[in-house]
């Protein structure tokens, strides 16, 4: 790109591309975007489903909703107390049947088998025991009004209630940490309920070991870019570049790029 010209969409893929190969670049949280876009209509294409609009980025799994005292002791995490583990998207069908467990990879040498644990524990909760880990992790949190955001389209799914002093002592001129306390008490989990739950990797190739070991599901690179290169000018510049992000970062030659 020269000076006379104005940056494109194509422009910052091949910045993505070329940086991907550096020694400290992570490619994952910088693609996430383009993911995100474009997450319903792969997990529709791969389960065959028609996908509830709602998709939750970096939804927390409370420690000590997926493991009781024993597991922890035995894991190490006795001092768990108000931490979790995240996951990069959670998404559901249109009916709230099925709820999709969602972690992206970028690079295949970032699957970890601690990652792998937590991720099987929570497939194995109902998903309303990790919305009361929600609710659990707000009351404790120095974030609350963000908390607030995240119990707020919780609770546009039905799957809590939100009492009104809860947003009021969030955003109305009153704010105090003590009442806020106080009217959290009235978080209620309420009658949604997912019947199922699949734990769903977006990476750049199979993983048999993770497939075979935890039943997890896979959809790889070159299967997002079938699905995307059908979405207008940004899925097919996304999907051209999805294709060359299967192979591992730093095995191209960097005298490969065109630098002109």
């Amino acid at each position: 790109m020269t000076a006379s010209k104005s940056p494109t969409v194509g422009d910052v893929f091949e910045l993505l591309n070329r940086w991907r190969h550096l020694p400290f670049y992570s490619l994952e949280t910088r693609a996430a975007p383009f993911f995100a876009i474009f997450l319903r209509d792969v997990l529709s294409a791969k389960f065959e489903k028609e996908m509830h609009e709602t998709v939750i980025p970096e939804f927390p799994l409370r420690i000590r909703t997926l493991y009781n005292a024993e597991e922890r002791k035995k894991r190490g995490l006795e001092s768990s107390r108000g931490h979790s583990n995240n996951v990069d998207y959670v998404a559901f069908d249109k009916d709230l049947q099925t709820v999709y467990l969602v972690e992206l990879k970028t690079d295949m040498g970032s699957v970890r088998d601690d990652q792998n644990k937590y991720l099987f524990a929570a497939r194995r909760k109902a998903f309303p025991a990790l919305v009361e880990g929600v609710t659990k992790l707000a009351r404790g949190s120095d974030n609350k009004r963000k908390y607030v955001h995240l119990l707020h389209q919780l609770a546009e799914l039905k799957f809590v209630s939100v009492p009104k002093g809860v947003y009021k002592k969030s955003f109305g001129r009153d704010r105090v940490v003590a009442g806020w306390t106080k009217e959290a008490k009235g978080l209620k989990l309420v009658g949604q309920k997912c019947l199922k739950t699949e734990v769903v990797f977006i990476q750049p190739r199979p993983a048999e070991d993770t497939e075979k070991t935890y039943d997890f599901q896979h959809i790889c690179f070159d299967q997002v870019a079938s699905i995307v290169q059908r979405h207008g000018d940004l899925g097919c510049i996304f999907a051209n570049y999805l294709r060359q992000w299967t192979e591992d970062a730093g095995s191209q030659d960097p005298k490969s790029f065109d630098r002109s």
